[in-house]
């Protein structure tokens, strides 16, 4: 997603709502750009019981990727492992490039874009350039909390062609559940 957007939070967010659904989640720690992003990651890993990997030296994006997923793998307790990736204030090559081959080095079962329930129509340009690069599987809608009533979601599903699997409601790690469509639908109505 884009910066801002709530990748870092909703990475804690889902990790504590996998743990509550039985799983073992480990968060890895691959915005290299955005300053802190590795240390809130943590903090929230630490706060909501987490597995946690992050590399505070490298800009190797990949290689950190990597290296997160051996640490994981090799802590041989977790089953699901999360990458909260860096974000652009735009969309650009450079960005679109690296998680590309963060994906490429990973090979996740999972990709989900963060977006921002409050951008509107421009999270559907965000969420076509994202899902023609990664093959995206699903969506977070986030920031739901304020006056943002998500009516791109509708956009957003029906350029990509993916579920909304979450929303975030709040800045809390408990103010995120899974997706409704009844009441998006209430929400925009």
């Amino acid at each position: 997603g884009l910066h801002g957007s709530g990748k870092t939070t909703s990475t804690a967010k889902l990790g504590k709502l996998l743990k509550k659904r039985g799983l073992r989640p480990f968060v890895v720690g691959c915005d290299v750009y955005r300053p802190a992003a590795i240390d809130q990651l943590e903090i929230l890993a630490k706060q909501e019981e987490l597995g946690f990997y992050g590399d505070r030296v490298s800009k190797d994006v990949p290689a950190i990727g990597t290296a997160g997923l051996s640490a994981a793998q090799a802590a041989g307790w977790c089953d699901a492992i999360l990458f909260d990736t860096a974000g652009r204030l735009q969309i650009d090559a450079d960005l679109i490039e690296e998680v590309k081959k963060l994906s490429a080095r990973i090979q996740p079962d999972e990709i989900l874009l963060v977006a921002d329930g409050a951008l509107g129509q421009e999270a559907v340009n965000v969420a076509k350039t994202f899902h023609d690069a990664l093959k995206l599987t699903g969506l977070v809608l986030t920031k739901l909390d304020g006056d943002a009533r998500g009516g791109a979601a509708l956009s957003i599903k029906s350029i990509t062609g993916v579920p909304i699997k979450f929303v975030g409601t709040g800045e809390k790690t408990a103010d995120f559940d899974p997706f409704y469509t009844a009441r998006l639908a209430s929400r925009i109505l």
